[in-house]
């Protein structure tokens, strides 16, 4: 399979840029990777995935896009897959494309993911998203980046932190309601403390 490229020219009649462009926030993420996709993912990127024969692939920028809005909005690659397909907000952080742009089935992000997994840089796409969030200071001290390898985005709270903080909302509960858990809570209050 060969490396596929995404279009550079939008249709200016069919392009998901003219529906959601000044629909969506600036501050939204299917805006920040429509405006700076091609330098977050561009598809020479991940050249070193394809060989340089064959029918052309879906193209990484597109896959890489769809993984991480996938992580972000917790979908199963069939779920991707379909938003792709039919959420124009996914065909518009890929680059603007048009609507009658064609989908792809589910299987080309396992096959993408495999493909990234096998390679000599299986972090590629956390790696790029990591210095886009770095440098954009959206990271905070007190929080760490998830570290599933291929394609994770989203910020997330250091494991001991998420433990306490499920520890005083029991806590927090049963004193509300006077429960019978109090055993039950005194213990988590121990566990906390042993965790501080």
């Amino acid at each position: 399979m060969s490396l596929g490229t995404t279009p550079e020219t939008e249709d200016l009649y069919s392009s998901s840029a003219r529906l959601c462009d000044d629909a969506l926030a600036d501050n939204l993420i299917f805006k920040l990777l429509y405006r700076f996709g091609d330098e977050i993912f561009p598809d020479e990127f991940f050249s070193y995935l394809y060989d340089n024969l064959g029918r052309a692939s879906i193209p990484p920028r597109i896959l890489a896009t769809v993984m991480v809005l996938q992580r972000l909005h917790g979908l199963s690659d069939r779920e991707a897959a379909n938003a792709f397909t039919f959420d124009m907000r996914y065909k518009y952080a890929c680059g603007g494309l048009g609507y009658e742009y064609p989908g792809f089935v589910h299987t080309v992000l396992v096959d993408f993911r495999a493909r990234l997994a096998g390679s000599d840089s299986p972090t590629r796409i956390f790696d790029a998203v990591l210095e886009v969030v770095s440098r954009a200071k959206l990271v905070k001290e007190t929080r760490v980046l998830d570290s599933t390898p291929l394609y994770d985005a989203v910020a997330t709270m250091h494991t001991v932190t998420l433990l306490r903080r499920a520890i005083r909302g029991v806590y927090e509960e049963s004193v509300s309601k006077k429960s019978a858990y109090k055993g039950v809570v005194s213990q988590l209050i121990e566990v906390d403390r042993q965790l501080s």
